[in-house]
Parts: structure tokens; C-alpha cells; sequence
């Protein structure tokens, strides 16, 4: 049976209090879809919100919603995701998410919030939180600790400027985290060793700022399923992220790299792309090309030229293509006429 589709009357009770300190109430238009595939229902609530049966998505978008308050949802009853886009939300008080059931999604995008203090997300039976497109500069170092199911975050589209090592402490499943466009520098020693140490992690930080990776980043871990870095301003690359660790899937593409150390190709690469790195020294290159042949190992290159006058060939890099063309040799002409200096 369809769990989504199944109808139990039970009340669901959304509690909208416009001013946490004076608990006063707001009207506000919310969609509500009853199953994945319904088609969206259009309420205007106001507190106390009782609606009498299951729900598959809410979505509040486009309100005026400055605080989300304490008990802003008592969710008793089924609800899969939860969603408030573009509604001007600024502060998310403590306990403003009393949910029974387990959600997939929480997603709160396209608004102002500068700051997740801690105890918001605790003990919240949900698998996965959105907070992108927001102004987000401080992440409280509890904000998502003690979240047993949670396992998804992302952070993208914010103004965040660092990684804290101490996120997700008591929440051991998170696996999979990303802060695409933002302001982080770095990525400090044992970034991730409170993420999940079952399961490969996925880690998304391209567009940021990111001129060094801590030789001991990732010592929590020995498998890194995706490492997007993406458009940072990395030069190098440190041996010890590929020691004793596979990292499958490495993008690093519109960095400053010049070369990789050689440990990474005995760490179980599967999947290499490193486009618009156009400092990329040509040996390092012509070792990228033979571990490939050697490996099958799926690589996208910088578009680069490499001159190789051993063998009289030019060989081009180009996304992911490598092919050899011969060396032109200078054109003399010999039947030019100089004409000689005239006398003054």
C-alpha cells in the first residue's frame, strides 16, 4: 500500500504567531498536496490551523513571515516535506518545529536568515534540511547536533565563511553536505568527523574561496564518494588527502593547478575532472593521459597544447579528448628579396 496516498483523519495543527513575544497571529496562504501526485489545495489559515487529514507537501511561499516561532508547526500527524520559499523569513526560534513524523524535507530558501542558532533542528525527525539561497553568515556550532535521522544539508548561496569541524555531533548519519557560493577559505583539519562513517560522503563546495585543504581534512574518513571544489583558488593539492583514502569522483575544475601529487593516482580514482586549470604543467599532464589509458579512468582535461619534440608531435588536451598532431617545422623562405638600406 501507498503510504502517501492513504487518508487517516487525524488533526494536523500549524500554530502562526507573527511576534514570538507578544504571540500574536497572522493570516497566511498556504498549498497544501495530499499526495505526491495531487494537485496543490489553497488555504488561507490563521492560529489555530486544524486540518483533518494526512498531508504530503505544505508549502508557504511568497508571505510575509519574519519569525518562525516556537511550536510554528505541531505536526502530529503524516507530512513529507516542508517548505517556505521567498516569505521574508529572517529568525527561526527554538522549538519551531514540533513534528511528529519523520519528514524527508525542510526546506527554507529565498529568504533573509543571517544566523541558525543552535537547538533549531535537534531532535527533529528529518532526513533532510535546505537553507540555500538565504544571507547565512553564522551557523551556531549546535545548530545540528543531535539529529539521529537527519542526513542531507545544504547550505548553498549564502555568505558562510567558515567550515566548523564540530557540526553534527550526536547526528551520525549526515552524509552528504553542500555549500556551493559562498565566502569559505578553507578546509580546516577533521573537517567531516562527525559525519557519517558508514556510508561514502559526498562534500560540495564549489564557488567559494578556497585556497588550502588541510593535509588531515578528511583523516576521518576512507572513502570520499564525490569532492566538488569547483571554481576556488587552489594551487595545489596536499598528498595526505589521498593516503589510506579513495576519493572516487575529484572535480576540480577553473582552479590554479599545476600538477598532482602522485599518491592520488594510487588512491582508487574513478572519475577526474580538473577543466580551466590553464597553469597545468604538460609532464603532469602526459601523466593524467597514461594513468587513464592504464585505468579507464574517466577524465576531463584543461584545453592545453603539450609539445612533445621526442616524438615530433603535439599532443592536445581538450575536455575529454586527447588526440596527437605532428610538429610543423618553421616555414623559411628563401626567395624573399631584402632590399638594402638606401643612402641619406
Amino acid at each position: 500500500m501507498n503510504s502517501l496516498k492513504v487518508l487517516i483523519f487525524l488533526p494536523l495543527l500549524v500554530l502562526v504567531n507573527c511576534d514570538c513575544g507578544q504571540n500574536q497571529t497572522v493570516k497566511l496562504n498556504v498549498t497544501v498536496f495530499q499526495d505526491i501526485d495531487s494537485v496543490g489545495e489553497n488555504l488561507t489559515v490563521q492560529s489555530p490551523f486544524e486540518y483533518k487529514k494526512d498531508i504530503f507537501h505544505l508549502l508557504i511561499v511568497n508571505e510575509t513571515l519574519p519569525e518562525v516561532c516556537e511550536n510554528f508547526f505541531l505536526v502530529q500527524n503524516e507530512l513529507s516535506i516542508l517548505q517556505i520559499v521567498n516569505s521574508s523569513v529572517q529568525t527561526i526560534h527554538e522549538g519551531a518545529f514540533n513534528v511528529t513524523p519523520t519528514l524527508a524535507l525542510i526546506r527554507i530558501v529565498q529568504n533573509q536568515i543571517n544566523t541558525i542558532p543552535k537547538n533549531v533542528f535537534n531532535n527533529i525527525k528529518v532526513k533532510e534540511i535546505d537553507l540555500s539561497q538565504n544571507l547565512i553568515s553564522t551557523i551556531e556550532t549546535e545548530a545540528f547536533d543531535n539529529n539521529t535521522y537527519l542526513e542531507i544539508v545544504k547550505l548553498n548561496n549564502n555568505q558562510i565563511k567558515e567550515i566548523n569541524p564540530n557540526w553534527f555531533l550526536n547526528s551520525p548519519k549526515v552524509y552528504k553536505l553542500s555549500a556551493v557560493y559562498n565566502d569559505i577559505k578553507a578546509i580546516p583539519a577533521e573537517a567531516f568527523k562527525n559525519m557519517d562513517q558508514t556510508r561514502p560522503l559526498k562534500l560540495r563546495f564549489s564557488a567559494n574561496r578556497i585556497t588550502e585543504i588541510n593535509p588531515d581534512a578528511f583523516n576521518s574518513h576512507h572513502t570520499i564518494q564525490l569532492l566538488r571544489i569547483n571554481g576556488n583558488k587552489l594551487t595545489t593539492l596536499p598528498e595526505n588527502i589521498f593516503i589510506n583514502r579513495t576519493i572516487q569522483n575529484l572535480q576540480v575544475n577553473t582552479n590554479q593547478l599545476q600538477c598532482f601529487p602522485d599518491v592520488m593516482f594510487e588512491s582508487g580514482l574513478t572519475k577526474l575532472t580538473f577543466i580551466d586549470n590553464i597553469s597545468f604543467e604538460c609532464s603532469c599532464l602526459k601523466k593524467v593521459r597514461k594513468y587513464a589509458e592504464d585505468n579507464k579512468l574517466e577524465v576531463w582535461y584543461p584545453s592545453i597544447i603539450c609539445e612533445d619534440r621526442t616524438r615530433e608531435v603535439n599532443i592536445v588536451f581538450n575536455y575529454n579528448k586527447t588526440y596527437e598532431i605532428p610538429l610543423i617545422p618553421p616555414t623559411v623562405d628563401v626567395d624573399v628579396y631584402v632590399k638594402p638600406d638606401q643612402p641619406t
